[in-house]
C-alpha cells in the first residue's frame, strides 16, 4: 500500500484503481441516465469535477464529440491523465478553494465529491458560476449520517 496522509480515499493509494471501477460499476448506470435526460449531446461542454477515474470523463467524451469540451479536474489527475485527448482536458484543481476551471458550461458533474470538500459552499458557487445561463449543474453525493461506517 502506498504511503498517504492518512486520509482514507486518497487517490496516491494503489487501491484507488479498484474503489474507481467499483465505483463506476455501482453508480455509472444512474449517473449516465441523469444526463441523457439533460439532453447531453454533440457540442456540449462539460466540467467534470472531482473526476478520480475515467469512466464518466470518457462517457463525456463520446457524448460531446470532436465539437464538444470535458474538463477534468480533481486535486490528483493521475488515474485520470489516460483519458487526456480531444475533447477532454485534464486539470489540477481544488473545486473548494479556486476559481472555476472556465466558464459557459453546459453541464457540471460532481460524484461523490462535496462529502470530501471542507468549504461545500464555495465549491457550489464556484461550479454555479461555471454554468452558462441554463447550463445543469447535477450533484452526487453521499450523507455519511445515513450509512454510518463501522470501526471496529
Amino acid at each position: 500500500m502506498t504511503q498517504t496522509d492518512g486520509y482514507l480515499l486518497d487517490n496516491r493509494q494503489t487501491e484507488a484503481g479498484q474503489r474507481f471501477d467499483a465505483f463506476a460499476t455501482l453508480f455509472d448506470p444512474t449517473t449516465f441516465r441523469h444526463m441523457e435526460r439533460f439532453g447531453i449531446g454533440s457540442g456540449w461542454r462539460c466540467w467534470e469535477v472531482g473526476a478520480g477515474g475515467t469512466s464518466v470523463v470518457s462517457w463525456l467524451a463520446k457524448k460531446v464529440g470532436p465539437t464538444g469540451r470535458v474538463v477534468a479536474t480533481d486535486i490528483d489527475t493521475s488515474w485520470a491523465a489516460s483519458a487526456a485527448r480531444p475533447p477532454v482536458e485534464i486539470r489540477v484543481h481544488d473545486v473548494g478553494a479556486e476559481e472555476p476551471p472556465g466558464e459557459g458550461f453546459d453541464l457540471v458533474h460532481a460524484r461523490l465529491v462535496l462529502v470530501h470538500v471542507p468549504d461545500r459552499e464555495r465549491a457550489l458557487r464556484s461550479m454555479v458560476k461555471a454554468l452558462r445561463p441554463g447550463g445543469r449543474l447535477l450533484i452526487e453525493d453521499a450523507d455519511p449520517a445515513l450509512q454510518p461506517l463501522l470501526c471496529p
